[in-house]
């Protein structure tokens, strides 16, 4: 590791990291072609914008040049899910149950982007948020379970199993 960053004890996660007000704002200018081109870069790779993908650049080209140690990955056991379908004789439209997929559809994408970041970095782990998408996470599984998905609710298990491991 360079003297660089051990001057300035700089370690993997604050690469990634934006801070809400202790962080500094970097400025750059550039040609408008090159911002359009940084934009569409940003959207194509999932990124919030072009800051994100600016800390993202700025982080690889800092993890190359001083040899910064990432850490370890946690291993998550996925859990085992023992499926039980109840048949009742309720009638479900098919209208309702597209509007009911599509909710929970919504909460595994939702879900999943808080736990990629939070892995990632890019945002700090926060126990509001994550109560919070553990309730929409709790409905949806009620539902899921209760409309007969099933790759979904597993899907949901193992989302709920990976949510807590970040509270």
């Amino acid at each position: 590791m360079s003297n660089v960053v051990r001057e300035f004890d700089l370690t993997y996660n604050d690469l990634f990291r934006a801070p809400d007000k202790e962080g500094a704002i970097v400025s750059v200018r550039v040609h408008k072609k090159v911002k359009s081109v940084l934009e569409e870069l940003a959207k194509r790779e999932g990124l919030d914008g072009v800051s994100e993908l600016v800390r993202y650049l700025i982080a690889g080209y800092l993890l190359g040049k001083y040899n910064i140690e990432r850490p370890q990955d946690r291993v998550l056991v996925e859990p085992i899910v023992l499926t039980v379908n109840v048949q009742k004789n309720t009638k479900i439209d098919d209208v309702d149950l597209d509007i009911a997929a599509e909710e929970v559809h919504t909460v595994i994408r939702d879900v999943e982007d808080y736990v990629r970041k939070v892995k990632l970095g890019v945002i700090p782990k926060n126990p509001e948020i994550a109560m919070r998408l553990n309730k929409k996470l709790s409905k949806a599984l009620k539902m899921a379970k209760k409309l007969g998905l099933e790759e979904e609710y597993i899907k949901l298990m193992r989302l709920k199993a990976q949510l807590s491991v970040i509270e």
